[in-house]
């Protein structure tokens, strides 16, 4: 819900944010580490950045005392700064057309009250750090949702609130009594202690019946960004066809600006992308046919190297000699097997627990199209060292049935409110098309093709197949190694992968 804050409150932020009473704010005169500290708040607490900032302050852990008399002390001097700055930028980087000079100036933005749909739209921009609130560590308020304006406006609004309502609401109503199942199912093992044994159950409960939640659902997303990423992603969210995105980029241009003033200056719409993706919309009805029915099989490889290895033994050895490429690549296909495997291997083979494989990996691409719940979509989407085509967020693949709810016997409920979901998003598909998407719990499924390379399938293979992930995710990571071990089983061999399937009593 909205915050309101006191008189001394507002004294209080007024020299850290740019306003004290919208949900979208940029960050400022404060230490590097306290900004990163105040964002992974955002993961683990129900509160805004600013009744967090509050706390820091009040219980004086942290100095800002200094900082802030610094700031007043040198308010003509920063002014007079920040005037030639100003005019430097707009000399250099609008006059001359040195838009690298940007990258160079960062900006920490705190959003929120966006909806999840939201989040992964704005998280489609690849450079920039985001932090997300949990749906495994923090229970969502049931009365915090997003509504569309169109749908404010049409005669689909009360279908609309009826269900996302009904959905919070049974997440929220469930949630004691779900907490109460997995206590009683799985007891507390000897040596945790009850605080520890607590927060798993809870984290667990909320793994279950995060599936529930509506993608209208509003949460908050920390953000840091240089500022020429940040002009592009202006630009791409004014020209987003959903209302709520343009609302989020013309906000945070706003808020932006206030601390970059000259670099996003010109951030606006863009025609071209405007136009052409309402085009490409028309043409994929056109062209694309029926959507196939609900598929099984939730990871594909679509496209892989040829002579991979070759490929890669080239690859290796071009930063430690100096022969062409062409000249390599002749000498390699002469190798044998066993001179390719031993080249490979001596790459490879040394890496500690946390070393990431070397830049060589970079050179072999694989396509894999993904099928899977929105909620697990949530974290393999933040694996921005790819190319990723998302498909928009429909009912058209059907949804998860987490094993859980079966075994803790929630099915009633959680089928009920699925097909009150997919009912809703029917009916308002005829006339909304795009917001739809809202009303669908995080249980439906997506399809997305992810281009990646080598290297970065080593990394998300071994960090979300790690016991620790979600079953979903987990099951993605998995079926990714096996494709690869399918067709390149030599480079499948170096990747660390946890291919266990561990009880559903693990907490």
């Amino acid at each position: 819900m909205p915050d309101s804050f006191s008189a001394d409150e507002k004294v209080l932020l007024s020299p850290y944010v740019t306003n004290v009473d919208r949900p979208i704010y940029a960050l400022g005169n404060l230490p590097e580490e306290v900004v990163a500290v105040l964002f992974a708040y955002y993961s683990r607490s129900t509160e805004s950045l600013r009744r967090n900032l509050l706390k820091l302050i009040r219980d004086q852990e942290v100095d800002l005392d200094r900082r802030l008399q610094w700031i007043e002390q040198d308010s003509g001097a920063l002014a007079e700064a920040k005037e030639k700055a100003r005019q430097f930028h707009e000399k250099w980087v609008v006059g001359y057309g040195h838009s690298s000079v940007a990258e160079h100036a960062v900006v920490h933005l705190a959003l929120e009250e966006v909806s999840i749909l939201a989040t992964k739209i704005i998280e489609d921009n690849r450079l920039a750090s985001y932090t997300e609130k949990s749906t495994r560590y923090v229970i969502f308020d049931p009365r915090s949702y997003y509504t569309p304006a169109r749908l404010q406006e049409s005669s689909c609004r009360e279908i609309y609130e009826r269900t996302v309502t009904a959905l919070l609401s049974c997440y929220h109503t469930l949630m004691e009594e779900t907490i109460a199942a997995v206590q009683a199912r799985w007891p507390r093992q000897e040596g945790k202690t009850e605080a520890a044994y607590k927060a798993a159950c809870r984290a667990k409960s909320c793994d279950i019946l995060r599936y529930l939640l509506p993608a209208a659902t509003q949460t908050n997303l920390g953000l840091t960004i240089n500022g020429r990423a940040l002009e592009y992603m202006i630009s791409k969210l004014l020209s987003h066809p959903l209302e709520e995105i343009q609302g989020i980029g013309q906000a945070v241009k706003e808020e932006a600006q206030k601390i970059v003033p000259t670099l996003i200056k010109y951030a606006a719409p863009s025609p071209y992308r405007m136009e052409t993706e309402q085009v490409m919309r028309e043409m994929a009805q056109e062209f694309s046919g029926t959507t196939s029915p609900q598929e099984d099989r939730t990871v594909r490889l679509v496209a892989a190297p040829e002579d991979a290895e070759k490929r890669l033994v080239a690859a290796i050895l071009y930063s430690y000699g100096s022969s062409s490429y062409a000249q390599l690549t002749d000498r390699v296909s002469l190798l044998s097997p066993q001179e390719r495997e031993r080249v490979i291997d001596e790459y490879l083979k040394g890496r500690g627990p946390h070393d990431p494989p070397l830049r060589a990996l970079e050179d072999l691409v694989y396509s894999f199209e993904i099928l899977v719940d929105f909620g697990a979509f949530r974290d393999i989407q933040r694996h921005r060292m790819a190319t990723q085509h998302l498909q928009e967020f429909t009912a058209d693949h059907g949804y998860v049935v987490p094993p859980e709810v079966a075994e803790l016997g929630l099915e009633t409920h959680f089928e009920a409110s699925m097909e009150q979901a997919r009912e809703a998003y029917g009916m308002i598909r005829r006339k909304h098309p795009l917001e739809a998407a809202y009303v669908l719990p995080l249980a439906y499924r997506r399809r997305v093709l992810f281009t990646w390379n080598l290297r970065e399938m080593f990394h998300f293979v071994q960090l979300r197949s790690a016991r620790q992930g979600h079953a979903s995710y987990r099951s993605v990571a998995q079926e990714v190694y096996r494709e690869l071990e399918r067709v390149h089983p030599l480079l499948a061999r170096y990747m660390r992968v946890d291919l266990e399937e561990y009880p559903l009593g693990r907490l």
